[in-house]
């Protein structure tokens, strides 16, 4: 058999015809077996719909604005535009000081921005070493989804014109950062409650949709290995219905629109509440796109609903929850709630990702010399410590002491200090070689570590790592979701049977 027909046969069966690229492959948490997972469920935003980043933030950061300076704010706001750089995933808001920072897995402030500003080391400590970061809901919020940049972009701005420029605001009417913020909260949820950016995406969703042409083919590859799919999205269905159509409609001809692809359609849902709440199921007239005032408890295969809750579409299912699969891309409303509250499986979709792999396949031979520099930088460290510490107790001999270990008792008190200067000398220069050796291996670590960070961020780096650990945000990750990946269409070269497996880790002693 021809290469090319096997390949073609194991397509038709579901199997793995070759390894994917490095960007394209979906990376395990908790194993996971494929083979007995027999539904999986769709978030839609960011999910099976990705935005093209630089046209969503600049539409949502422009309505935003709009809204902000009828509510008087500064006209200088209008020439405000997307940097894609700057504001990232993960990152955390500190309303009371008007400040943006990113943390490391064990909550240790490693970034921080005042505005644009990037706070020195010692305003960090200063300001954050005596808190656990984050704990306080009315002073942190958490920017933990790609809907969230536009308004950490406009919130850094507006931080700027409150330090630099209050005369810009109506007099006496310059807000705290605290109230800043929560005006650019209400404008862009104001944005997306009256229509103003969905509108503009339901008529030229191309200019906003990523077309991944991949996507139908991966759904119908699921389906066809015997799985249900169901498509489970806070937007509602006028919403979902364009980009789904834009998506999903006439891509195969198996199937007649892009309602065919899933068994259930719950629009609306409210997650991440759906997880755990009590509410039934509005069933959708797909005519009008509202609810035509039939609610149930269970969901009905082959119908459009909105709202609901997960037990009744466990129900539904009719399956054990741990034979679920959720996809889908906000780690606290999809992933960590869905995986507290329930035993379904969960697989994050991170489009950060294949920036995140194309960095450290660029800088391979850098991140080997970052690992290499840091062991012989901890263990100069290490010896430098014991050095210094042999010197103090060195200088601090005193002579009978010195006499009764080294000198039979004989030696005289001269004889004793000499050898003891001797001994001090001896020590204070391995000590300095030391300290200069480690001097230059850190600053060359530097030197590395920051220009890789700047290939990942220009500002803040990866956004998976912090400091020299696993950045807040990738802890998260590590934590909730059982397997991750860049995209959706990513599943189109997994095996119906695969047996996804994770490196399982081991405490510092074993």
């Amino acid at each position: 058999m021809s290469e090319e027909i096997s390949e073609l046969v194991l397509e038709a069966l579901g199997g793995e015809a070759s390894d994917p690229p490095k960007t394209q492959r979906i990376f395990t948490n908790r194993d996971l077996d494929f083979e007995s997972i027999e539904a999986i469920g769709f978030d839609m935003d960011y999910t099976l719909a990705v935005y093209k980043q630089a046209a969503m933030e600049q539409l949502s950061l422009d309505v935003t604005v709009e809204k902000l300076l009828a509510q008087g704010y500064p006209e200088s706001l209008s020439s405000l535009r997307v940097d894609l750089d700057f504001a990232m995933r993960g990152l955390i808001v500190d309303k009371q000081e008007g400040n943006l920072l990113k943390l490391d897995r064990h909550g240790y402030v490693g970034r921080a921005f005042h505005g644009h500003r990037r706070m020195s080391s010692s305003e960090r400590t200063t300001m954050y070493s005596a808190q656990r970061i984050g704990q306080d809901p009315d002073r942190f919020a958490w920017a933990d989804t790609l809907f969230a940049l536009p308004e950490i972009t406009v919130f850094a701005k507006v931080v700027e014109l409150i330090d630099s420029a209050p005369e810009l605001f109506a007099p006496g009417e310059v807000p705290s950062y605290a109230e800043a913020w929560h005006d650019v909260r209400a404008a862009i949820d104001l944005a997306h409650q009256d229509d103003s950016i969905k509108r503009e995406i339901k008529a030229r969703p191309g200019d906003f949709l990523d077309d991944d042409p991949d996507l139908a083919i991966t759904l119908h590859k699921l389906r066809s290995s015997g799985k249900k799919l169901f498509l489970l999205t806070n937007s509602y269905y006028p919403y979902s219905k364009v980009l789904m159509s834009h998506l999903l409609d006439g891509r195969l001809p198996a199937y007649e629109s892009w309602e065919s692809f899933f068994d259930w359609i719950i629009v609306g849902s409210k997650k991440p509440s759906f997880f755990d709440a009590g509410r039934q199921f509005l069933e959708i007239d797909p005519d009008t796109g509202e609810p035509n005032g039939e609610a149930v408890d269970v969901p009905l295969r082959g119908k459009v609903y909105q709202g609901g809750a997960r037990e009744g579409l466990q129900d539904a299912l009719a399956m054990p929850g741990d034979s679920v699969l959720y996809v889908g891309d906000h780690i606290y409303g999809d992933i960590v709630k869905s995986k507290k509250s329930s035993s379904w499986r969960t697989a994050l979709v991170l489009s950060d990702l294949e920036h995140e792999l194309a960095v450290r396949d660029r800088y391979r031979s850098a991140l080997e010399e970052i690992e290499s520099l840091t062991r012989l930088r901890n263990q100069l460290a290490e010896e430098s410590g014991d050095q210094r510490n042999l010197l103090r107790q060195i200088d601090k001999l005193e002579p009978d002491m010195l006499n009764d270990v080294v000198g039979d008792g004989v030696l005289t008190n001269e004889e004793c200090e000499a050898l003891r200067e001797k001994g001090v000398q001896a020590s204070r220069r391995r000590y300095e070689r030391l300290k200069r050796h480690h001097e230059r291996v850190h600053d060359r670590l530097k030197e590395v570590r920051k220009e890789v960070g700047a290939a990942f961020n220009p500002y803040w780096g990866s956004v998976f790592s912090e400091r020299y650990d696993t950045s807040l945000f990738g802890a998260q990750v590590e934590n909730y979701a059982c397997i991750y990946t860049s995209r959706v269409s990513n599943f189109r070269f997994v095996s119906a049977a695969r047996k996804f497996h994770a490196p399982h880790g081991s405490l510092p002693h074993w």
